[in-house]
C-alpha cells in the first residue's frame, strides 16, 4: 500500500511540509480548504497522502496541493489523519513516527489508542460536524499531555477556520457527537416537517423549502444574541398563532423527543467507540 507521488520530485527548493493529510474525504477535505482560505496553512506547505494513485491524483488536484509518498509522509511535522476508523488499523503502520503531531478527525478512536499505533505521543482529537464544509462548524478538542502548547494552538488555529472550536474532556465526546456532530440531521427533520406543514396549509413546495430554510436561517441569527426561550416569548405574542402552535408541539413532546434523540445518538457514539479498531 505505498503511494507514489504524481507530482515532480521535490525539489531543494521546495518549502518543508509543515502538513500531511492523510485521507481527505468529505471532513478532511473541508478543513483543508477553510485552513488554505483563512491563510492558516499555505498550499506549497501541504501534501496529500494516499496508497491509491488514482485517488491521489485526483485529490491532489482537487485541493491544489501536492501529492506526497511514504518518505515525505514521514517527514511531515504534522500529520491529520482524516481517514475513516475502520481504516486506521490498515494506515497506521503507513503513518507511525515518534515525533509528529497527529491531528485525527477520526469519531470513535481515543487519543491513546492513536497513540499506541503510531508511535506519539503527541496526539490531539478533533470532532468537526458538516458545517466545516461552509466554516460554520462546531469543532471539539482534547489532547494528550504529551501534545505542546504550540501542537493545540496550531490545531486551535486550523479548526477557527472552519468555525468554532471547544475545549472538550475525551470523556465528553461521545456526549459532543450526539448533540454537535448529529444535530445537524435532527435540525434537517425540523427543516423538513415544516416544509411539509407549509405544504399541508396550501404553500408551493419549492417555497415552502425556501421558508423553512429562511425561518431557521434567521432564528439561528437571532439566537446568537437571545436565549431561545427570550426568541420564543418574543414571537409569541397574547392569543396569538405563535403560541398555539407551541401548544401543539408541547403536546407533541417535541422537547422530549430532541433529548431524546441526542441522549440516543450519544449512547450509540459510545457503542461505536468501544468498538474502536
Amino acid at each position: 500500500m505505498t503511494a507514489v507521488s504524481t507530482l515532480p520530485a521535490t525539489s531543494p527548493g521546495t518549502p518543508p511540509l509543515r502538513m500531511a493529510i492523510v485521507g481527505a474525504g468529505r471532513m478532511g477535505g473541508a478543513v483543508l480548504q477553510g485552513a488554505l482560505a483563512a491563510g492558516v496553512l499555505a498550499a506549497e506547505e501541504v501534501g496529500i497522502f494516499h496508497p491509491n494513485p488514482r485517488r491521489l491524483a485526483e485529490l491532489s488536484e482537487r485541493y491544489g496541493v501536492r501529492g506526497i509518498d511514504d518518505a515525505e509522509l514521514h517527514r511531515a511535522e504534522r500529520v491529520l489523519l482524516a481517514v475513516k476508523p475502520q481504516s486506521f488499523p490498515d494506515v497506521a503502520p503507513l503513518v507511525a513516527q515518534r515525533n509528529a503531531l497527529f491531528v485525527s478527525l477520526m469519531a470513535g478512536v481515543s487519543a491513546e489508542s492513536i497513540a499506541r499505533r503510531v508511535g506519539s505521543r503527541r496526539v490531539i482529537r478533533a470532532m468537526p460536524n458538516l458545517g466545516a464544509a461552509l466554516g460554520v462548524s462546531a469543532t471539539a478538542l482534547a489532547w494528550l499531555p504529551e501534545a505542546s502548547h504550540d501542537d493545540v494552538s496550531m490545531a486551535r488555529s486550523l479548526f477557527s477556520a472552519v468555525g468554532n472550536v471547544y475545549d472538550v474532556r475525551e470523556e465528553q465526546f461521545d456526549a459532543f457527537t450526539g448533540m454537535a456532530g448529529s444535530g445537524p440531521a435532527f435540525t434537517a427533520l425540523v427543516a423538513e416537517g415544516l416544509a411539509d406543514g407549509g405544504v399541508r396549509v396550501g404553500l408551493d413546495r419549492r417555497l415552502a423549502r425556501e421558508l423553512a430554510r429562511q425561518v431557521l436561517l434567521a432564528s439561528a441569527r437571532l439566537l446568537e444574541t437571545k436565549h431561545p426561550s427570550e426568541l420564543k416569548d418574543e414571537v409569541s405574542s397574547a392569543g396569538g398563532t405563535a403560541i398555539a402552535g407551541v401548544r401543539t408541539l408541547e403536546r407533541h413532546r417535541l422537547r422530549f423527543a430532541l433529548i431524546d434523540a441526542v441522549e440516543e445518538a450519544t449512547r450509540r457514539a459510545g457503542e461505536l467507540s468501544r468498538e474502536e479498531p
